[in-house]
């Protein structure tokens, strides 16, 4: 594992991060909500078989909707109740699925089957600590080692399970003596402080602390926990300066501002963990967070937070933890009863209705969300989070006016000068840029630069506005070339760099650069779009008029399309020509406006067409032609449209046997489509 596992509790989602995600995450809601739809509907049409309920468990799985997996699983079960390979598969999503008590006989006749099924012993150890019985909770914990991760996670809840029973000694032996990578080193002082306090041993608790806080002082828990044994042991500066500490150069966190009330008005603080119930909780808390942070660690993190759920039902961190990982597996509506378990009393609740308002706008419901949003503004209008997740709402929606207003009275309510307030800026500049409103756009994109120089997001939208404007066309360039060195592997940004280059009539930089964008990301409409358009620059028209065709599959904005659809009809030869003479002074605005609109429609069809069986000595019929040595698509073309230009129509008609226009063998019969004018 990499070394920032160990970075025991990620600060919680800032409004910066939430609107980050709403933007990407609306566009997922069609998706989700497909991933949504049950199977379970199978089992009430037929009399299920071992092999259908089986097969319809692995389809429900690859659907994500894990409810109806483990229905289908445990009736496979209930049919072959001795098979291991079922009984595993359905044990686990019992456990994914937060059905603890229905997973553990399962667990007792795996391990009973396997003694070494880890995690078959790890699920009966922490149902015994949850009933309070250590002894028997330590040996099942003692037998389900095998790995790192493994090991410190059974490790540290055996400590639990002997500290449970008094055996404080014990319990420190077994996490101190634990041996593993790196990363151990802060959860092992981690819980030797916690252990520590948990048996009134405050000097070595703060030793054990202090080493955790020096190693680990931007992790959540790890500040918390020692401003907490810091401000018991009457070191209130200690505690200050950490929480403090945190708070500038971290995302901001409820729990941490609570807690900083407290210390600040002399209330002694709550220690972190009460008893061994709470400790293990911690430990499958604290392991869960950072296996979620890993790559493809979500499905493994899950079941940590669910047993840690478990043993702390109302933990607040835990519950918007599973939140998290369940909205950012874009099962957006199964997150949502999540985070409304979250007290109504915690500090995390607005947090919660922020989350819940995300999952409704991305799974279709804006309406819902806009009310949950609405309640947090009517009781507190200066509520910065919730008006920018309310104006970003509005902006996906295409609302710019009600978005670049919502965004404004969050700029209002900005009290401080903090680095994170560029995104307010940009997000208006949006906007602002969506409805036209482009000084407004531009002042707010210089603002947001001014705050952070070297934010990519602000140096490409800037970048990339100036130069399609033909503004500032050099500092413009140098903008977009330094976004793309600080995010190399982003495809929009790599394009944006292509298109400067295509605006200043470089073209042969412009294609390098738009063909590495297509490389990263080669599902963008626009991105084909510019490729194409580069292509025909510098004479490669085939592969152009391929490019165009993909870029009008990819679902482009509409008066995208309708150019993309005239340059495949025309070339873009004929399309600028037409836009300039459109532009040109006293010309006709509704006459260029007719141009592009008509543009975007094939030509009527020649005399000499494809239904005219003389057109081409080649022709076999009045919708087939084989290719001959010399011939072209453009030639073909030409031959059967009266218009070599329309060779993008054959294309179009035959890429199930032109995987690359370019290269035409003869012999090869291809279709001739006819030409509708409708089309």
């Amino acid at each position: 594992m990499r070394r920032t596992l160990p970075s025991l509790v990620r600060p919680l989602r800032s409004a910066a991060i939430c609107l980050a995600l709403l933007a990407s995450t609306s566009l997922l809601a069609g998706a989700a909500a497909r991933a949504e739809t049950s199977v379970s509907d199978l089992l009430d049409d037929a009399m299920p078989t071992l092999t259908g309920s089986y097969l319809a468990a692995l389809s429900a799985i690859s659907a994500q909707d894990y409810d109806s997996a483990t229905a289908l699983f445990e009736e496979a079960l209930s049919q072959d109740p001795d098979n291991p390979i079922l009984m595993e598969r359905t044990f686990t999503l019992l456990i994914a699925n937060g059905h603890i008590d229905r997973a553990i006989p399962l667990a007792e006749r795996l391990v009973e089957l396997n003694p070494e099924m880890r995690m078959g012993q790890m699920v009966l150890g922490v149902k015994a600590l949850k009933s309070k019985k250590f002894a028997e909770a330590g040996k099942h914990l003692g037998k389900s080692e095998r790995g790192p991760l493994a090991n410190i996670s059974s490790g540290l809840l055996s400590a639990w399970a002997a500290q449970g029973q008094g055996e404080t000694d014990a319990a420190l032996k077994i996490v101190e003596t634990l041996q593993g990578p790196e990363w151990y080193s802060v959860f092992k002082n981690f819980n030797i402080a916690l252990i520590n306090e948990n048996a009134g041993r405050t000097d070595a608790a703060l030793k054990a602390i202090t080493a955790a806080y020096e190693a680990e002082g931007g992790s959540l828990r790890v500040t918390e926990a020692y401003a907490r044994m810091m401000a018991r042991a009457g070191k209130i500066d200690e505690a200050k300066q950490a929480l403090d500490r945190f708070t500038q150069n971290s995302v901001g966190h409820p729990l941490v501002a609570a807690l900083q009330k407290d210390v600040a008005s002399g209330r002694k603080p709550a220690p972190m963990v009460r008893n061994a119930q709470e400790g293990a909780g911690e430990v499958l808390y604290g392991l869960g967070s950072a296996i979620g942070s890993e790559n493809g660690g979500a499905d493994l993190a899950t079941i940590y937070l669910r047993l840690a759920n478990y043993l702390q039902p109302t933990n607040e961190l835990v519950i918007m933890a599973l939140g998290d990982l369940t909205q950012n597996a874009q099962r957006f509506e199964r997150s949502i009863p999540i985070f409304d378990k979250v007290p109504k009393t915690s500090p995390l609740r607005r947090n919660a209705d922020l989350q819940v308002a995300l999952s409704l706008d991305a799974a279709g419901k804006p309406d819902l969300a806009i009310k949950r949003l609405k309640s947090l503004i009517a009781a507190n209008p200066r509520d910065i989070d919730a008006l920018t997740t309310l104006a970003t709402i509005n902006r996906t929606a295409k609302r710019y006016d009600e978005a670049a207003k919502l965004y404004t009275r969050a700029i209002d309510a900005i009290t401080e000068d903090n680095p994170r307030n560029w995104l307010i800026y940009y997000f208006r500049g949006i906007a602002y840029e969506r409805a036209q409103q482009w000084q407004k756009a531009e002042a707010d994109f210089l603002k947001a630069l001014e705050i952070t120089p070297e934010e990519p997001q602000v140096l490409n939208y800037l970048g990339y506005s100036w130069i399609d404007r033909g503004l500032n066309l050099d500092r413009a360039t140098d903008m977009i070339k330094k976004a793309v060195e600080l995010r190399p592997n982003d495809g929009y940004i790599v394009d944006s760099l292509g298109w400067a280059y295509y605006k200043q009539n470089k073209f042969e930089e412009a294609v390098a650069q738009l063909e590495r964008a297509i490389t990263i990301k080669a599902d963008d409409a626009t991105i084909n779009d510019h490729l194409g358009d580069a292509y025909w620059k510098v004479g490669r028209k085939l592969e152009a008029t391929f490019q165009w065709a993909h870029a009008r599959d990819l679902n482009p904005e509409p008066a995208d399309k309708a150019r993309i659809l005239a340059k495949l009809a025309k070339g873009l030869d004929k399309v600028e020509a037409e836009e300039k003479a459109a532009a040109a002074p006293g010309g006709d605005a509704a006459k260029g406006d007719a141009a592009k609109t008509e543009s975007a429609k094939p030509e009527p069809a020649k005399a000499d067409s494809a239904t005219d069986k003389t057109a081409s000595p080649h022709a076999e019929g009045p919708s087939r032609i084989t290719i001959s040595a010399g011939d072209s698509l453009w030639k073909i073309a030409l031959k059967v449209y009266g218009d070599g230009e329309l060779y993008s129509r054959l294309i179009d008609a035959n890429r199930d046997k032109l995987p690359n226009p370019n290269v035409i063998v003869p012999g090869l019969v291809i279709d001739i489509p006819q030409f509708d004018t409708a089309q």
